[in-house]
């Protein structure tokens, strides 16, 4: 009866260790390493809507911010979070005025920030005023 209640203790023991390599694992390609933000003016007036593709080669002169500061990253990230899908009555079309790219330890996801609308992982959301802001104070 001893060995079967250690060989117990043993597996719980092994499960509890493994599960708690897994989670950090998790944690570190969740993470996100640095923040690279590239943008000009929002009240910049163009012809035709940039496209998120195209923002660096029709703006030849943007800022570049770099942020690797997590309480900053964490309220960018906490802005996202409560991003709004659009309705109806917004334009489905972004007119890029900033590129925030997330960079990941195994991969990089791009937002792209208009004045109305934003897209980031194939969906389309309202651009809040406060993250406006962000973007244009952050240095």
């Amino acid at each position: 009866m001893k060995k079967i209640n250690s060989l117990f203790i043993v597996l719980i023991l092994s499960t509890f260790i493994y599960c708690q390599d897994a989670k950090k694992e998790t944690e570190n390609m969740n993470k996100i390493d640095k923040v690279q933000i590239k943008s000009v003016d929002f009240s910049i007036m163009t012809f035709l809507s940039v496209e998120c593709d195209k923002f660096e080669e029709y703006f030849k002169e943007y800022r570049i911010i770099s942020i690797t500061d997590t309480v900053v990253i964490n309220d960018l990230l906490n802005q996202i979070d409560e991003l709004e899908p659009i309705d109806s009555t917004y334009s489905k079309e972004i007119d890029t005025r900033a590129k925030i790219e997330l960079f990941f330890k195994n991969d990089t996801n791009t937002i792209c920030v208009g004045n109305l609308t934003l897209h980031m992982n194939n969906n389309i959301y309202k651009t809040p005023q406060e993250l406006i802001d962000f973007i244009e104070k952050i240095e």
